[in-house]
């Protein structure tokens, strides 16, 4: 055994006649089901490290550990959300995609999801962004589709216009491998879902065409992109397209009662924790010991347990903190002083509601803040017609010398 593969291991095995149990025996598909889900990730990502496999996490439900954070370059899912919003291209495919994100982090209609395919068809065509924003708008001239069920989806979609994001990384890091995004500080979950359906929608969109990829990809929380509804809900091209990936997969959930019956079919190994090997209704193996694992093999018909090996983190002081976001691009900033000008009653909202269409919301409240807090722009009472008056933005004489230092 090479240096190699004595550290891609997972455990200790029941079974005498096998000692040790390693990652590569599993094959490349599979599922780790259970309360213990997390503490099952963080083994895969660990040994998976250690043994140089380049990695792509997405810790969904901030399930892994921090321990493990150090193998890692570590990212907040902020940071690349802007790149997992661009479409680029006139291929339709990276557009429906992301509309099957947004219907399985929704639990939309097929209606709903065809609506949100013509609607990225047409973003796309243009070399726009997929954010809530920017798609709110799109819905009013989605040819072929009226009435309520335009008007629904508008709210639905309407309610997640605040995602936040940054754009400061490339997903170059996760095609690479040995990346680790972080989704646990979404603000509230279903901004969470929808952000780690759209990297995951991007992947698969960059799967496609690129040469590089990296050596496996480790989703947690995958209930919460893969619902096991109670009806049929949106066609399901995201979890099929997964499924169809060429990459290796080790999908988690904690709660596997929640997962789609029909992706845990299509993964021929999963491992159980105890209460979860134990809990189950129609198994004729014996029980499960506390706190150790059971793999049940479909390829070869056969189930073994193994008890987990340490976990241990590397000695070095590794910085896994956020990145912090980067200033605006000057078109932005221009964009706003000549805006707030040119219009005497605008406010912050008012702001980011006109510019949404052309940028990302959250870069353009981000530098209307920025801009407040540097001087250079000022709130002042002004008189809005023949209503009461209103605070409002006026671009200040160290604004006006920025403006014409940027139109130089």
């Amino acid at each position: 055994m090479n240096a190699t593969e004595s550290s891609s291991w997972l455990g200790y095995a029941l079974d005498r006649s096998r000692p040790r149990v390693g990652i590569r025996q599993l094959g490349d598909r599979v599922l780790l089901l259970g309360r213990q889900a997390g503490n099952l990730a963080t083994l895969f990502a660990y040994a998976g490290a250690e043994a140089g496999l380049r990695l792509a996490v997405l810790d969904v439900d901030g399930s892994i550990s921090p321990e493990v954070h150090c193998y890692f370059k570590a990212f907040d899912y902020r940071s690349m959300l802007y790149e997992a919003f661009y479409l680029e291209g006139e291929d339709p495919t990276h557009g429906q995609l992301v509309a099957s994100a947004y219907a399985a982090a929704l639990d939309l209609t097929p209606e709903e999801e065809a609506i949100l395919s013509a609607a990225m068809q047409k973003l796309s065509e243009q070399n726009d962004l997929a954010a809530p924003s920017a798609l709110y708008d799109a819905l009013n001239g989605v040819e072929g589709f009226r009435g309520f069920y335009v008007d629904k989806l508008k709210g639905r979609v309407g309610s997640l216009r605040a995602l936040d994001s940054a754009r400061d990384e490339s997903f170059d890091w996760l095609m690479t491998g040995g990346a680790f995004v972080n989704f646990a500080f979404a603000p509230y979950p279903q901004a969470g879902d929808l952000a780690s359906a759209l990297f995951v929608a991007k992947i698969l969109d960059l799967l496609r065409a690129s040469a590089s990829r990296p050596d496996a990809l480790i989703i947690t929380g995958s209930h919460r992109l893969f619902k096991n509804l109670t009806r049929f809900q949106h066609s399901g091209k995201l979890m099929t397209h997964l499924l169809e990936a060429q990459v290796p997969l080790i999908l988690s959930s904690s709660l596997p009662v929640l997962l789609n019956d029909r992706l845990v079919e299509s993964f021929p190994v999963r491992v159980y924790s105890s209460e979860a090997w134990n809990s189950r209704k129609a198994w004729k193996q014996p029980a499960a010991l506390a706190c150790s694992y059971t793999i049940c093999d479909d390829r070869s018909g056969t189930s073994m347990g193994f008890v987990p090996r340490f976990v241990r983190p590397r000695r070095r002081a590794t910085d896994t903190r956020l990145p912090p976001p980067n200033r605006a691009n000057p078109e932005l900033t221009r964009t706003i002083l000549e805006e707030i000008t040119r219009f005497d009653s605008a406010n912050r909202q008012s702001v980011v509601s006109y510019l949404s269409p052309q940028f990302l919301a959250a870069d353009v409240g981000a530098e209307v803040d920025r801009l407040h807090s540097k001087g250079f722009l000022t709130l002042e009472p002004k008189q809005d017609g023949n209503g009461p008056k209103i605070l409002a933005y006026t671009v200040t004489e160290s604004g006006r010398r920025l403006l014409q230092e940027l139109n130089n």
